[in-house]
């Protein structure tokens, strides 16, 4: 799991331009969709690092 969020942020990390571009053509569902991921995207992170934190 922890292997699949680092990737996952590379991703997004990497495509910051294009997407911005993309969700001009995304449907308000759609985008609304794709936050709620990337919200749990960053949940998942921050609670990573707080666990090796502690």
């Amino acid at each position: 799991m922890l292997q699949e969020l680092i990737r996952m942020a590379d991703r997004e990390d990497r495509s910051l331009e294009p997407r911005e571009r993309e969700d001009l053509r995304l449907g308000a569902r759609q985008l609304r969709a794709r936050q709620r991921a990337e919200r749990r995207l960053e949940e998942g992170l921050m609670e990573i690092a707080w666990s090796r934190l502690c």
